[in-house]
């Protein structure tokens, strides 16, 4: 399973996921999970329950004692020929039965989340006196590394650390959502990615990784290359905004205007539709104002960085032609779609769905507008 030159292997455990045994290993139907560029990445695996005449005469199969109940961590592995790749590192968090009158309906379904629930777990008060946005990260990751959970923090463009007779940060909710706020206001992202082995994540806290080596190009309509199908593409003329207003700067004691105009982030279109329509682009106040006019500028364009992507691709990938996970938070190239929508996208979300024999990517791929800005996209595999 699920499809010939492709290997998936599933481990489990109450804190370190090992192999499953082949018996139950062997009633595996179907696996789904959901990764998301920014929200928590979710798993589905959906078992066969029936019970045999010997074994399942006291209960189901996978319920008593089961390596996949509730609060286990569960990996899974994907191997491409020799190229094994981590596809989720997660916890339970559901599981339920569903008893079958004929034979092959009865299923045991393992709901999950990614190992970011950890990190969600706990509300709590603190206060981080004299730390700017990422000292507190680092400070609150670094408290999950015996978790299996490593961290990766990106330092903001600007530091607001505030002195202790001025203002003290406070927490007053879960690590998780005091890190996802701080990332959302100076225009990142946090999330857990998974591996790079099996039974371990890395925490990620800083800006969409929209450059860097792409991975390789979804083909459509090429033929025997084509490896994408069932591929539409949607404007939304909504969602780019730009934003104009004014902060009470507390060191200059007075109204600094604060005015955004433009996107920083590199464009991944030839004609960005925030540039190109300017005129007819909405325009925001400035509500999220910080403590000066640095720091209220800089929040002002994280809130336009993150609207501008306007044009939406979804598609389903083949799996087993494309020959690798294709990851969101990154950068995948597509050819064979015309020369508008040609070139270099963000992969906003994937939904993996492996079956017997099947293995499928419905991906969601976002960028600014029309056009390549580059004449070819890498095509092989990166890894």
């Amino acid at each position: 399973m699920p499809a010939p030159g492709l290997r998936l292997t599933v481990l489990a455990g109450p804190t370190v996921p090992v192999p499953l045994p082949a018996p139950f290993t062997a009633r595996l139907r179907s696996l789904e999970f959901t990764d998301n560029d920014e929200e928590r990445s979710v798993f589905t695996l959906t078992f066969d329950a029936g019970r045999s005449r010997v074994g399942g005469r006291l209960d189901v199969a996978g319920v008593q004692d089961s390596p996949v109940g509730a609060f286990a961590r569960i990996g899974v592995v994907l191997t491409f020929g020799w190229r094994p790749a981590v596809l989720l590192d997660g916890i339970v968090t559901d599981v339920a039965l569903t008893p079958g009158h004929r034979p092959g309906e009865a299923t045991l379904t393992v709901t999950g989340e990614d190992v970011s629930y950890l990190l969600d777990r706990v509300e709590y008060t603190a206060e981080h006196a004299a730390l700017d946005d990422t000292s507190q990260v680092r400070k609150i990751l670094a408290g999950y590394l015996t978790r299996g959970i490593a961290s990766m923090v990106v330092p903001a463009s600007t530091s607001d650390a505030p002195s202790p007779t001025e203002r003290i940060p406070t927490q007053q909710t879960s690590d998780l959502a005091h890190v996802t706020e701080l990332a959302r206001r100076n225009g990142y992202v946090a999330c857990a990615l998974p591996g790079p082995t099996p039974g371990t994540s890395t925490f990620y806290w800083g800006p969409p990784l929209r450059s860097g080596p792409p991975q390789p190009a979804l083909s459509v309509d090429l033929g025997p290359d084509t490896n994408c199908a069932g591929l539409s593409f949607r404007t939304d003329a909504l969602a780019p905004a730009l934003i104009n207003g004014a902060v009470l700067d507390r060191h200059q004691c007075a109204a600094v205007p604060v005015s955004v105009e433009a996107s920083s982030l590199t464009p991944l279109a030839e004609r960005p539709l925030w540039s190109t329509h300017a005129g007819d682009i909405r325009r925001r106040l400035l509500r999220d104002a910080g403590s000066d006019a640095v720091a209220a500028r800089a929040r002002a364009q994280a809130e336009v960085d993150r609207s501008i992507d306007a044009v939406v691709a979804t598609g389903t990938v083949d799996g087993t032609r494309y020959g690798q996970v294709l990851r969101p938070r990154g950068l995948v190239g597509m050819r064979g779609a015309g020369r508008s929508h040609d070139g270099f996208w963000y992969v906003r979300q994937v939904v993996h769905t492996l079956a017997v024999g099947s293995y499928r990517q419905k991906v969601t791929l976002v960028r600014d507008g029309y056009g390549s800005t580059v004449l070819a996209v890498p095509v092989g595999s990166v890894g």
